[in-house]
């Protein structure tokens, strides 16, 4: 299969401007589950590179302006998320189906306008042809959920040097943001169609 990452010409004329930092770029990876999807990237309102088929990867200039993507495949539901530019050290969270990818714990990593180097969208089918194959696919993603969580508040406890109370509330976000991951799992789950039902 042909893998094709487009980057839209003209974007690197945008480094002159004041919102860009240092000139430099990132490289940011784009993974679907499943794999194959055509994805837009867009740097604020400008489209800067399409993704066919994922995994790819693409350069993208540092800017305040954050990353928004969106995934399609035949078969599924488009996919759409959002990289913020303030990426920090330690991230965690994959995009499940929408929003900012992970939560930013270790402010004190220095990072400005840097992009998280990867983001995966999770593609969920049109329909499921039973209520097992919809359970077993939302189950799925809730032991990530908490494989990732957990893994996230280990390396918390373990580099956080901000004192106890500062590294307790990173703990904390990590902990908020895996409970409103699963209430949007859960939200899918009761609205996903089953072809059965």
């Amino acid at each position: 299969m042909i893998r094709t990452v487009i980057v839209i010409a003209g974007l690197a004329s945008t480094a002159a401007c004041a919102t860009i930092t240092q000139g430099s770029d990132d490289t940011v990876t784009v993974t679907t589950q499943p794999p194959g999807a055509v994805c837009e990237i867009k740097q604020g309102a400008a489209t800067v590179a399409f993704i066919n088929p994922t995994p790819g990867s693409m350069m993208v200039p540092k800017s305040k302006n954050d990353l928004s993507v969106v995934c399609r495949k035949e078969g599924f539901e488009p996919a759409a998320g959002t990289l913020s530019s303030e990426f920090q050290a330690m991230t965690f969270g994959n995009i499940l189906f929408g929003g900012v990818i992970g939560v930013a714990v270790d402010a004190a990593s220095g990072a400005m306008n840097d992009y998280p180097p990867m983001i995966t969208l999770v593609l969920q089918p049109e329909a499921f042809r039973s209520e097992q194959e919809r359970d077993l696919f939302f189950d799925t993603l809730r032991n990530q959920l908490d494989e990732e969580t957990d893994a996230a508040i280990a390396r918390i406890r373990e580099l956080c040097k901000d004192g106890p109370g500062a590294c307790e509330r990173q703990v904390e976000d990590a902990q908020a943001a895996r409970l409103r991951q699963i209430e949007e799992i859960e939200a899918r789950r009761r609205v996903a169609r089953v072809l059965s039902a």
